[in-house]
């Protein structure tokens, strides 16, 4: 067993980037995908979104409570498991039915990977090094979207979109097994107190969120920004493929580079600068998270709206540089205002706001707007919904001003 918290980090962050292969392969299959069942981009929008929100409300407080005093080590490694093999599953579906009940499996990785994998590095790491640690394991996430493209991309292409799911689901099953027999589980954590929570664990800690301003302006900040980052990638690539033209293996290369490489050093370094700050101004720490979402905008919206393909692939190569950066900061508040016995089912409920809002409505949003207020305009009515959704981002970076303004100006005396 590896007692290294460097090397669990490394591992935990692994498992995330499988699970985010798993979840946006859909996105440059979609039009294959589509074009062979005749589905609507309504109904294509419900299978890259809404369909995770069942199993999560099925599959995601009794995981945050079990992770809460049991074992998150098994918990990751099994969840991983499953929503692998139920991703392999997929090549062999043979309606919009059997996509969507295989696609549930999925939404396991939410909460059998995010949560505990939350509770582990908030235990291994202290407060000061949390926000860069969280930021590290949401770089996974990066790499999980580049493997996802470059995967559905070319197998997709040269291979088929069943071929596609199937090599997305095999490193699933081998990092599990890694997890289950490398991976130490950390010593609990438990602060003097934090055992003695009385009655339902799900109502304490929405009682504790809910009544911490700072945290319920965070948790609708993350929910709402996740419209926008759940609709981008669910449609960005058919965007891509519609509007400009390219093929789908040169999509999917250029988003697995861009989501990537650069996504991945802008969420990482994003951790890192908003620890540093941090340490003089705390209320950095959220702050980094404003300035990234609007930043972004001006590049989403040329790259969305410009007809030069060479100029908008370039835009949306800078916006995604600020893409993921709100992640880690966002957590690693969260788990500094509450107890430590509640952070996996804090977690779990922050991702339930994440995803109904989030991954509920944006992909399908989207879609919708696509087939009726924008069906006229032909290739870019994608394009059309997705700068509507740009709205939201401002919403978002609003919530996030108000939950920032709750952190003291200056840090704590040592």
């Amino acid at each position: 067993m590896h007692t290294s918290r460097r090397y669990t980090l490394v591992i935990l962050g692994a498992i995330f980037a499988v699970h985010q292969l798993d979840r946006n392969i859909l996105g440059i299959l979609l039009d294959q995908i589509g074009g062979e069942f005749g589905l609507s981009d309504t109904q294509l929008g419900l299978l890259s979104g809404a369909v995770f929100i069942a199993i999560y409300v099925v599959f995601g407080f009794p995981v945050a409570k079990l992770a809460a005093k049991g074992n998150k080590r098994n918990i990751i490694a099994v969840s991983a498991a499953v929503w692998s093999s139920l991703t392999i599953a997929m090549a062999g579906a043979q309606s919009f039915t059997h996509l969507a009940l295989a696609r549930l499996g999925v939404g396991i990785g939410e909460a059998g990977a995010v949560v505990p994998a939350h509770s582990m590095i908030s235990a291994l790491y202290p407060p000061e090094q949390r926000t860069s640690a969280m930021s590290t394991f949401v770089v996974g996430a990066n790499a999980g979207v580049l493997l996802a493209f470059l995967i559905g991309g070319i197998a997709g292409q040269y291979l088929g979109w069943r071929w596609a799911f199937v090599i997305a689901g095999i490193p699933g099953l081998a990092l599990a097994l890694l997890m289950w027999l490398t991976v130490e589980e950390p010593a609990r954590d438990v602060a003097a107190g934090d055992d003695d929570i009385s009655g339902s664990l799900f109502a304490a800690t929405l009682k504790t969120i809910w009544n911490d301003r700072g945290l319920r302006h965070a948790m609708f900040g993350l929910s709402i920004t996740g419209v926008v980052t759940f609709g981008a990638l669910a449609w960005n690539a058919v965007f891509i493929l519609r509007a400009h033209e390219l093929s789908q293996a040169q999509t999917g290369i250029f988003l697995a580079l861009t989501i990537g490489i650069l996504g991945g050093l802008g969420t990482w370094a994003s951790g890192v600068i908003a620890d540093r700050l941090g340490a003089r101004n705390p209320r950095w720490r959220l702050g980094v998270v404003i300035c990234a979402i609007l930043v972004a905008k001006p590049l989403v919206v040329g790259f969305l709206m410009l007809d030069d393909t060479r100029l908008a692939l370039i835009c949306l190569a800078l916006a995604v540089i600020f893409a993921a950066v709100y992640w880690g900061p966002t957590f690693a508040f969260l788990h500094g205002r509450v107890p430590v016995q509640m952070r996996p089912m804090a977690t779990a409920i922050y991702m339930f706001a994440f995803n109904m809002i989030g991954v509920g409505l944006g992909p399908l949003l989207v879609g919708l707007a696509s087939d009726t207020l924008y069906a006229g305009f032909g290739t870019r009515s994608i394009g059309y919904g997705l700068v509507t959704m740009q709205l939201a981002g401002i919403w978002g970076a609003w919530h996030y001003w108000q939950a920032s303004r709750t952190i003291a100006p200056e840090p704590a005396p040592a």
